[in-house]
């Protein structure tokens, strides 16, 4: 009778332990721990802890109308710049849990340097054309990227006189599977009064100003995150180094 209620008690407690992992309700190494074994290399089912994701308004996809949904750990903020060439950072970066990229900056052929991965493209309207042209690498063999999309009200309206949103609408009916999101306005407008807190120059799209097309994108990358690196020249200041003021600027952004 005795052994008949141990090994019930036992089935018992695999089964909760089995439904607590499968639900993924509880840290399943602690629960072990509860159970008088800290140290336990063996574990019956391999756990990964799901990190919830984010919900970022100011984000729509095309396709769904629906905030972006993103939470990065450790962000690589990788700019345009050919200071990036010879660096031999390619590896550092892809460790990154989130890649940040820009416009149509390349990776092949520069993996040494910059990395073979991408999860995120922060991408100029003017930009829009320059992934038209190899839609299918963009769009369809890297299906996997999320494209955010910036520019000025006129280009991005959804009325159907937006010229870089109607684009946009047309991509993502021929790539279904295609993750491009664009700015609100409301977004746009904290963005613009943060660039011009941070460099004390105009809006980049109401001043027409040549800046460097990494500086604006930063801005796109507001979403919170725990560690940032920049690599490259991501942030327009002559009078400071590279890697001072991308740290600088970015810290401004989490």
């Amino acid at each position: 009778m005795r052994k008949s209620v141990i090994a019930v008690s036992f089935i018992a407690a695999f089964l909760f332990l089995l439904v607590v992992r499968l639900v993924n309700e509880v840290n399943f190494p602690l629960l072990l721990n509860c159970f008088g074994q800290p140290g336990a290399k063996w574990i019956p089912f391999s756990y990964t802890y799901r990190r919830p994701l984010r919900t970022h308004y100011g984000y729509i996809n095309v396709r769904t109308q629906e905030p972006l949904q993103l939470d990065c750990k450790l962000c690589a903020i990788v700019s345009n710049s050919g200071q990036m060439v010879g660096q031999k950072v390619g590896n550092e970066i892809d460790q990154s849990s989130c890649i940040w990229r820009m416009n149509n900056a390349p990776t092949k052929g520069y993996e040494e340097d910059v990395g073979r991965m991408t999860m995120i493209r922060v991408v100029s309207h003017t930009s829009v054309p320059l992934l038209l042209k190899n839609p299918d690498y963009f769009f369809k063999e890297a299906n996997a990227t999320i494209y955010v999309i910036w520019g000025p009200f006129r280009n991005m309206r959804k009325d159907g006189n937006g010229i870089v949103y109607n684009m946009l609408k047309k991509t993502v009916d021929i790539y279904p599977n295609a993750q491009i999101y664009v700015t609100t306005e409301k977004r746009m407008s904290y963005c613009d009064g943060v660039f011009k807190k941070e460099t004390g120059k105009d809006s980049l799209i109401l001043s027409g100003a040549s800046l460097s097309t990494a500086t604006r994108p930063k801005k796109a990358s507001m979403l919170e995150m725990s560690i940032t690196d920049g690599f490259g020249k991501i942030w327009l200041d002559d009078k400071r180094s590279t890697k001072t003021t991308s740290r600088a600027a970015i810290s401004t952004m989490i």
